[in-house]
């Protein structure tokens, strides 16, 4: 599934119209319908709010899911361990996590995208 059909996918399901969807953003009605028909491409900003108002991930937003198990294989053990350290952390420190993790995976997807490799 394309970002464009995403976007109108996870709209639909909220029986948002396009208007809705616009003024949550804070943009015009037009640059919804040109994403939903993938004539533009959200800004990573766009992106980022899209992903709040939805309440999704970044990556399941701007992403396909390629292969995806549902298994957690995390091969880091350094990183595997912060990760379980995560459940003793507040409501509100889990959630900046995720925002950090999220942004931190989805310029890894950009960047992979436009085949560099820049850090």
């Amino acid at each position: 599934m394309t970002i464009a059909e995403r976007i109108k996918l996870l709209r639909q399901e909220r029986k948002w119209t396009q208007a809705e969807l616009a003024e949550k953003l804070g943009i015009h009605q037009k640059q919804i319908s040109a994403y939903e028909r993938g004539v533009n491409l959200p800004s990573t900003d766009i992106l980022i709010k899209l992903a709040e108002v939805f309440d999704v991930t970044l990556d399941y937003l701007a992403f396909e899911a390629k292969g995806a198990t549902g298994k957690l294989n995390i091969q880091d053990r350094e990183l595997l361990r912060r990760f379980e350290m995560v459940d003793t952390l507040t409501e509100q420190e889990k959630n900046l996590a995720k925002e950090i993790l999220d942004l931190v995976i989805l310029k890894h997807r950009f960047q992979e995208l436009a085949g560099t490799g820049l850090s």
